[in-house]
């Protein structure tokens, strides 16, 4: 077994199996998360962990905007708070000490080993002492800032949270409004620390009381924990889950599955303590907080592009300028950021010129088209390879080697320390066999970074499966196949599908021959309900800057090249943007809404041309997507009611969707 291989190097399943895999036992991890960082803080006490920018126009140590300091002074100055703080670094020592602080207040505040805290902060710092000291104190629970208040407080009431640390009162946020109409409707939270905020004690009018984060912290003895130090066993964490309906479901994490899973990916990267890693994805998504985790376990620098991570001002359009600056050697994004760098190139804003220390580009999160990577690898001299996995896997389960041998799109080999494979599953979600070599199934995953399931049991109901080996796996839900040399390819999600006339479309097919499109710039396949046919493929596309080209032009070009007569997209949507998650993934629930509604209206808007009729289609926790249709007829009449109900019944009764009629305010049908 040897450690001197890498991505860089690899290039099939065999390669990857000389890699040691020792140091990944449990005996030789460190044995919580805590004790990774303070192992490495002794290790490396004054050698920087995090460096921090403001924005893109921070673009390097010595090349701060005088305007940001003078901003920063001024805020500082007059109103006692850091937010505007252009530039920071923060050494192993003080990121060791932070996390302690942070723990011991958790502890004051009452939280035990198997309590939660729910954090709902930007990328500052302060993000990752909050993460690790949540998970050092009991479960940490990072929730996405940017969902609907009525969500949020949905996953923090699920996840029974006792303690709050959000971002207060910060111009530019609208998270502590929102942490303020929810906070006092969480059944189970007893306080809230609210960062750059200040202490609201606790009323009549304010139940739970609020606790300035700085203040807080400055309480506390950062040399010594005072609470249980946790083991690899705990749960560490409740990551909460997009799914096809984009309604989220907890993820549990054992210490030992990150620690195994930011280990795993250390183990076959060439980033050394000596490299800077940058990290602009958002630290609540598994992407973004184990790659911090394997940063800090390596001993070398995290670089945050600030609070807003990708989506900041200027960051993508300067990137280039700030890898170079700041000696970065490795980061990692989404096919969105990687694409928008290509267009400011396309358009002469950016000049394309490779920054001096970088290895290599990861790619996670959503699938990368094999042209985009072409292209990018080519115009920038960056290596840009894909990975794959999911929240129930941590966050990687394979990676692409650099010098890739697939002789078709795929998403690398099985990494190091855990088992990928495909099965057959029938319809009760039972494994009837592993499948072949090059056969499709759907894709299943073991090892120690593999998660010990959801908070709600309800979703573990057909989640594993066992081989007649009696070898455990997790079911992903996604769909792909291996080929002789390892390599995984994806075939799709089972739930996005689309099923037209009992036959099962891959929208990935339509997807990849529209990304190679030269003037379409991100594509999403999704079904229509039809009458007929059940489902019909309709794609979305964006197209880049002074494109040219038409629908009928595409449709052309789609008749042409997709490869399976039924998955060629009967309608094509030209628009101005992508529905996208915080962390840049196409957000399809938001397209499939948009068919359903489109279908309801042009079915009862010209039948009903008396009344007033209104659609509301939205993902459905229960449901999965439900459409509301609201009617109003002016008048109450029983008769004249029903009658609409019926008629509407019969407009719809061909159709799969579920949907609630609402006619002057009484709701008369909950589904389909």
């Amino acid at each position: 077994m040897s450690n001197n291989v890498d991505i860089t190097t690899v290039q099939t399943s065999l390669d990857m199996a000389k890699v040691d895999i020792s140091k990944l036992s449990p005996e030789q991890l460190p044995q919580s998360i805590y004790d990774s960082i303070v192992t490495s803080a002794r290790r490396y006490s004054n050698k920087v962990a995090i460096k921090y920018i403001l924005d893109g126009d921070c673009i390097g140590p010595e090349q701060i905007p005088f305007s940001k300091k003078l901003v920063h002074q001024l805020v500082k100055v007059t109103k006692g708070k850091t937010f505007a703080a252009p530039y920071r670094e923060i050494t192993y020592n003080e990121l060791s000490h932070s996390v302690t602080q942070v723990a011991n207040a958790l502890k004051q505040l009452g939280i035990e080993r198997g309590d939660v805290t729910s954090i709902i902060l930007p990328n500052f710092p302060e993000m990752y002492s909050s993460l690790w000291g949540a998970e050092t104190a009991g479960i940490a629970n990072p929730i996405n800032p940017l969902l609907d208040a009525k969500i949020i407080k949905e996953i923090a009431s699920t996840a029974q949270s006792k303690v709050l640390i959000a971002l207060g009162p910060v111009p530019g946020s609208d998270i502590w409004e929102k942490v303020l109409k929810i906070k006092d409707e969480i059944p189970s939270l007893q306080a809230v620390i609210s960062l750059f905020g200040g202490d609201i004690p606790k009323s009549d009018a304010n139940k739970v009381p609020v606790y300035g984060f700085e203040k807080l912290i400055r309480s506390q003895n950062g040399s010594k924990l005072f609470t249980d130090t946790p083991n690899q066993q705990d749960i560490c964490s409740y990551f909460h889950t997009g799914g096809t309906t984009g309604l989220p479901k907890l993820a549990k994490h054992l210490h030992l599955n990150e620690l195994t899973n930011a280990s795993q990916m250390n183990l076959i990267s060439p980033i050394t303590e000596n490299d800077t890693s940058l990290i602009g994805l958002p630290i609540f998504h598994v992407n973004a907080a184990i790659t911090g985790l394997a940063s800090v376990i390596k001993g070398s620098t995290i670089l945050l592009a600030g609070p807003s991570g990708f989506r900041g001002k200027n960051i993508v359009k300067n990137l280039l300028t700030i890898l170079n600056n700041f000696d970065v050697a490795f980061m990692t994004a989404v096919p969105t950021v990687y694409a928008g760098l290509l267009d400011l190139i396309a358009k002469g804003e950016v000049q394309a010129v490779k920054p001096r220390s970088m290895k290599f580009a990861l790619c996670g999160a959503a699938p990368l088209s094999p042209d985009l990577q072409k292209k990018f690898t080519q115009q920038t001299s960056i290596s840009l390879v894909e990975g794959y996995g999911s929240t129930e896997g941590t966050a990687v389960s394979t990676v692409m080697p650099v010098q890739s041998i697939a002789t078709e799109p795929a998403v690398g080999i099985t990494i190091p320390g855990m088992k990928v494979c495909i099965g057959d599953i029938n319809a009760d979600g039972e494994l009837l066999r592993l499948c072949d070599t090059d056969e499709a199934g759907e894709i299943l995953i073991s090892g120690n970074n593999v998660f010990p399931g959801y908070v709600d049991e309800s979703h573990n109901k057909t989640l594993w499966v066992t081989t007649e080996l009696g070898e455990k796996f997790v079911r992903t839900g996604d769909l792909g196949k291996q080929n002789e040399h390892g390599y995984l390819s994806l075939c799709g999600r089972q739930k996005e599908l689309i099923i037209r006339g009992g036959h099962n479309i891959d929208p990935k097919m339509i997807e990849d021959v529209a990304a190679a499109h030269p003037d379409v710039f991100l594509a999403a396949a999704v079904p229509r309900p039809d009458r007929y046919a059940g489902e019909i493929p309709v794609l979305y596309v964006t197209v880049n800057v002074n494109s040219q080209t038409s629908k009928d032009n595409l449709m052309a070009y789609m008749q042409e090249n997709v490869p399976e007569r039924a998955a060629i997209p009967k309608v094509i949507h030209v628009i101005d943007e992508m529905p996208l998650t915080a962390v840049g993934k196409l957000f399809k629930p938001e397209l499939v809404c948009r068919e359903i509604d489109d279908v309801i209206t042009s079915l009862l808007v010209p039948h009903f041309t008396n009344y007033t009729v209104i659609t509301n289609v939205v993902p459905d926790k229960k449901l999965g997507i439900l459409a509301n249709i609201h009617v109003d007829i002016g008048r109450d009449n029983n008769d004249e009611i029903a009658n609409v109900h019926n008629e509407i019944k019969q407009l719809l009764t061909e159709y799969a969707f579920n949907y609630q009629v609402n006619i002057n305010d009484n709701v008369l049908k909950a589904s389909a």
